[in-house]
């Protein structure tokens, strides 16, 4: 089996036509059609039923046209990298990071890609859940971080990352550090500053509404850096992801109620064609050691 039988199949597959197939690969039909012979041969079964008038795939044929698919895709993405590497070319991604993830868990992992493929810039942008999809099939970003919320979108892929634990934030001194879990009616019971920006904002609201309870807000804010700044100057007290916590005179409890975490993901274009770069970033963050504590 060669990478030309392979080519030859999946035209064949596509236009269901020998002629057509040939031209479409600027081969003879001739040479086409003894290639497609080979390949059945080696395969030990017919890859194309040839009724006169009505060419179809047959049941070998259909279960194996995915994995030549595959291999084919992977041929061409290893060309397109080796022609970058030996050009020295530099390749740019440009990631969306959803406002709300906070540096503590990617940062390792980012600057571990760097070190290891220091010839792929990665430049980071603020993106707010809701525009991420756009921003993917548009091209205007390669991938995301984000948390997934709402109806799956077809023309996305999502592949899970981790596990992050939602968390009552307050600054120092608060009667919450006496507690070892802070539970949703202990916070309601607080000042509240109140991240609008948070795509778990719905999930909580929907608990409080559930519940018959309700939040004492005493600040609404887009920005999680005023949010922490507020809280540490004794403002109230938020609901936020744990690994976003950053300033040292915060304090955090878990939340004694079940439900309250998030699964963080890395969010992709499902098109066809993958650049070389990004396909390294996709394994690079499939093979990372991403955070696994207990919730």
């Amino acid at each position: 089996m060669d990478f030309n039988q392979i080519r030859y199949f999946l035209a064949l597959s596509d236009t269901l036509n020998f002629t057509r197939a040939a031209e479409q690969c600027f081969v003879s039909q001739p040479a086409l059609t003894q290639a497609i012979k080979r390949l059945e041969n080696e395969l030990g079964g017919e890859l194309i039923d040839r009724n006169p008038g009505h060419m179809e795939l047959t049941n070998l044929g259909k279960s194996l046209r995915t994995h030549f698919h595959q291999i084919e895709q992977t041929r061409n993405l290893v060309r397109a990298t080796a022609k970058a590497v030996i050009k020295g070319d530099y390749a740019e991604l440009n990631l969306g990071l959803m406002c709300t993830i906070g540096p503590r868990a990617l940062a390792p992992m980012l600057d571990a890609f760097q070190q290891k493929h220091p010839m792929i810039s990665l430049v980071l942008h603020d993106v707010t859940p809701d525009k991420i999809p756009d921003l993917l099939l548009s091209g205007a970003i390669d991938g995301a971080f984000c948390s997934h919320k709402g109806p799956p979108n077809t023309k996305v892929v999502y592949k899970p990352l981790y596990q992050e634990p939602m968390v009552v934030a307050f600054p120092k001194g608060h009667d919450f550090e006496k507690l070892d879990k802070v539970s949703v009616v202990e916070i309601t019971e607080a000042r509240y500053v109140d991240r609008l920006h948070c795509e778990f904002r719905p999930s909580l609201l929907a608990f409080l509404d559930d519940n018959g309870l309700e939040l004492e807000i005493a600040f609404r804010s887009q920005r999680e850096d005023w949010i922490q700044d507020l809280i540490s100057s004794g403002a109230g007290v938020s609901v936020l992801p744990k690994y976003s916590l950053l300033k040292p005179e915060l304090d955090f409890r878990p939340i004694a109620d079940e439900g309250f975490i998030r699964n963080i993901e890395f969010a992709t274009a499902s098109r066809v064609a993958i650049n070389p770069a990004l396909h390294i970033l996709n394994k690079d963050i499939l093979d990372f050691a991403w955070p696994t504590e207990a919730v």
